[in-house]
């Protein structure tokens, strides 16, 4: 049985036979251990200013939180936390920089969506006929081609990213 909790249903990600849901009450994470069947809560506070955000899961053990800080529509930047399973805290690993912030998201109240395999994070934005890719190992930032969001039937459609084509 799960714990009664107020989950963020959007804000899950699933690594090293863990599932990580962010909750509201109690604030921090349940996590869902597949192996042995039962649930943890992790009080990992978040981050101060942090207006949104996704868990994403990385290679082996790693969680990431990807998030933009700021206060309303000033100052803002987006950054990149990795969960410290010992401390159970978020420690910032990367801040993307100012001028692909601006790029990706035109508007201070444009919305984004991001997602993760291994240590790749992909960000997408709408109207971006391309996706922003942060490598957490080699600490680098490249544009890629093809997560273009378009409305389909009233519905957002996101595409997956094609890593064959050429980084431009």
């Amino acid at each position: 049985m799960m714990p009664a909790v107020n989950l963020c249903s959007s804000k899950m990600a699933f690594c090293d036979s863990r599932l990580y849901m962010e909750t509201l009450s109690p604030l921090g994470l349940m996590m869902y251990r597949v192996d042995a069947g039962r649930w943890e809560h992790i009080p990992a506070k978040f981050p101060r200013s942090l207006l949104d955000g996704y868990l994403v899961a990385g290679a082996r053990t790693r969680l990431f939180l990807v998030g933009r800080i700021g206060l309303y529509s000033t100052l803002q930047s987006m950054r990149i936390w990795e969960l410290d399973h010992g401390r159970t805290v978020w420690v910032e690993i990367s801040r993307m920089p100012p001028r692909y912030f601006r790029a990706l998201l035109r508007l201070s109240a444009e919305r984004f969506e991001c997602f993760g395999q291994d240590n790749l994070i992909c960000f997408t934005s709408w109207n971006q006929g391309k996706g922003l890719l942060y490598d957490v190992d080699k600490k680098a930032w490249s544009w890629i081609a093809g997560c273009a969001s378009q409305l389909c039937n009233s519905q957002v459609c996101f595409y997956e990213p094609r890593f064959d084509t050429s980084i431009f």
